[in-house]
């Protein structure tokens, strides 16, 4: 007992601590790995890491610039070598147990500090994400410099210590998004603790942290127009998190709304910034062709406006101004051959043109003229045979001889563009069963779309189950190309038409798009059942601190053993966090307000992830002051069997 007590109070036990998580970590590295990921890790960063290394620019908004640079300065010195950053992670991680007491130093004893430094070097979780390339394991170092740069910070009153600070957490939210807000919670802890001279010390540390993100924020703001001061990623993380509800709380993959991510139109919800289009000759097409012309208009400005294309490898790209509004978008090409004169895509040109939809109305019918037949017409066709409702636009659908109030009619149609002729039948409406409050549609697969009589127009206000409902409810057919095809069009040379139309591809127009698109399904969820998210959050709050397995590959990562190693991750993550609950007790106990900034740190992270999805890898930024705590408690356990051994007889 005595030579643990002389562990507990020499110096050398931390720099031994700091040893083995670097002999851990390079073990990891290059013997035999923990976890089932390769050196490449599990976001793709090792491809954006060569992307930077040879000269491209950032190719994404859907996760920050940090770690891929990190990865692409070594990727450009020593070429493609995951081994050489993966060397540095973990030499710089073997410096976390040193930080660990550094910071621990300024409110807990010696001992205290110099346990938990131990325990980091032993069972920090950072030290296996430093044996993959995972942003987690810089990220942790980063956030642990700023940690100690703040608390030395308080303790001397110097701006430099503040600014250093600030800057550490603005860099650290460039590998971990959910860390942009910690400078402003760290500003408030200043202004709070009212300490000398805190107006300018809260002004320092935010300004440092906002100079940080500056770069990437001008970067962003250049490309898509809006603020974005870290990912785009938050909005697919928030729906993520509003489908883990109720009995869906361990696994969003089989609430049946998760059927509602892909979109029934092509649209875009960016209203102000131009719409880059971009398409490309046929395989078969008889060569290259001259020249290539946009031709479009909006239901906002009927006048046609005509772009010529510039060339962009095999493809012609064309950028149409911002309709700055709500907007139905038409066009059409014009491709100019050397030996056939002018084709038009569509064929018929501006008799059938193609339709996009500006508007942010993620979850309503967006064809507000009629332009298409869609999942909305068949909805309401049903609706029409069931309870004898109008149907907005019917004498459009008339015109092209379509019965507006017959679903197996609209189903057939649909079909022909969400299926291939040998897979048609399977969308065949077999029969509608129609009862009070609902309309049932069957399909010959075996599939169903209920719509409800008490309906508000979105379209997750309907159930979709199996392969055919999902298809239809992707599925449009231009009412314009149904008159084409009843009408020969003659003159169709169809290699000489363009394909692979795409609209506002592009990442900087597609991605924020769709983080809108995922905070409207979000709040769609929330709207719906806000109690049980509010449970759900509450659970993923207490969740980020514990390992939850489970057999079901849609849900957790499966590998060898895995079944045993999650009961017994979750047995011991579960013992950790009772001991992190009994350190906060005892540190609260002994040393008073000292209790408050650790515990600040370590609540931030739930409270900014328990909203969306989670799990106990996004607690390792603040782990090493969990086993803070948990020392804590050790040490006071230590001590009371050290005092009762010495008084017994």
């Amino acid at each position: 007992m005595n030579r643990v007590r002389r562990a507990l109070q020499s110096l050398t036990t931390v720099y031994a601590a700091c040893g083995v998580s670097l002999a851990i970590g390079l073990f990891f590295i290059f013997v035999w790995a923990p976890h089932p990921w390769s050196w490449e890790g599990f976001d793709h960063y090792h491809d954006l890491a060569l992307t930077l290394a040879t000269g491209h620019s950032f190719p994404t908004l859907d996760v920050p610039w940090g770690y891929a640079y990190f990865l692409a300065f070594f990727y450009r010195l020593f070429g493609d070598h995951p081994a050489v950053p993966l060397t540095v992670q973990a030499a710089a991680n073997a410096a976390i147990p040193f930080l660990t007491y550094r910071f621990a130093s300024g409110w807990l004893d010696r001992e205290s500090a110099i346990a938990a430094a131990a325990l980091t070097g032993v069972l920090s979780f950072n030290t296996v994400y430093a044996s993959t390339q995972s942003s987690d394991a810089i990220c942790t170092v980063l956030f642990m410099l700023a940690s100690v740069s703040f608390a030395t910070a308080l303790g001397s009153g110097r701006d430099r210590r503040y600014a250093a600070s600030g800057a550490l957490l603005g860099l650290a939210a460039q590998f971990r998004p959910n860390l942009i807000l910690l400078p402003v919670v760290l500003s408030a802890f200043v202004v709070f603790r009212r300490v000398r001279h805190w107006p300018r010390h809260a002004i320092v540390l935010a300004t440092a942290a906002a100079l940080m993100l500056t770069p990437w924020i001008v970067r962003n703001y250049r490309l898509t127009r809006e603020l974005l001061p870290t990912s785009v990623h938050g909005g697919v993380q928030l729906w993520y998190g509003t489908l883990q509800v109720g009995p869906y709380l361990h696994s969003r993959a089989h609430n049946p709304r998760s059927v509602f991510e892909g979109a029934a139109f092509d649209y875009t919800s960016l209203t102000n910034v131009p719409l880059i289009v971009s398409a490309m000759p046929k395989a078969c097409a008889p060569g290259a062709p001259d020249r290539v012309t946009l031709t479009y208009w909006t239901d906002r400005t009927p006048s046609h406006v005509t772009l010529v294309g510039m060339r962009a490898a095999q493809r012609f790209v064309f950028e149409m101004p911002p309709p700055n509004g709500d907007a139905v978008v038409y066009y059409h090409f014009t491709v100019s051959w050397p030996d056939a004169g002018e084709v038009s895509t569509p064929a018929m040109g501006a008799g059938d043109p193609f339709v996009y939809f500006v508007t942010g109305d993620h979850l309503g019918d967006q064809d507000v003229h009629g332009d298409l037949v869609d999942i909305f017409d068949l909805v309401r066709a049903g609706r029409a045979a069931a309870w004898h409702e109008p149907v907005p636009n019917a004498d459009r659908l008339h015109a092209a001889q379509i019965a507006p109030d017959d679903p197996k009619a609209i189903t057939a149609l649909l079909a022909t563009s969400a299926f291939p002729p040998d897979d048609r039948p399977a969308a065949v409406l077999v029969h509608t069963e129609n009862a009070e409050s609902a309309v049932n549609m069957h399909f010959a697969d075996g599939s169903s779309i209920v719509v409800p009589k008490q309906w508000s127009g979105r379209i997750t206000d309907l159930g979709f189950a199996g392969s055919a409902a999902l298809a239809l409810m992707h599925a449009h057919v231009r009412v314009a190309a149904v008159s084409q095809r009843r009408h020969a069009f003659a003159d169709a040379q169809p290699c000489r038409e363009l394909e692979e139309i795409l609209v506002n591809d592009v990442f900087y127009r597609h991605e924020p798009h769709l983080m809108r698109r995922y905070a409207a399904l979000a709040w769609d969820n929330i709207r719906r059942n806000p109690a049980g998210f509010a449970a759900a959050t509450a659970f993923r709050a207490s969740r980020v601190f514990v390992i939850s397995g489970s057999d079901d590959p849609f849900t957790t990562q499966q590998f060898a053993h895995s079944a045993v190693i999650y009961v017994a991750a979750t047995a011991v993550t579960l013992a950790s966090f009772v001991l992190f609950v009994a350190g906060v007790v005892t540190v609260w106990r002994r040393h008073g307000q000292g209790v408050v900034l650790p515990l600040l740190l370590v609540v931030y992270v739930p409270l900014t992830l328990a909203p969306v999805l989670t799990n106990m890898r996004y607690s390792v930024t603040v782990q090493p002051i969990v086993l803070t705590f948990i020392a804590a408690a050790l040490v006071a356990a230590f001590e009371s069997l050290r005092s009762r051994t010495a008084l017994a007889p």
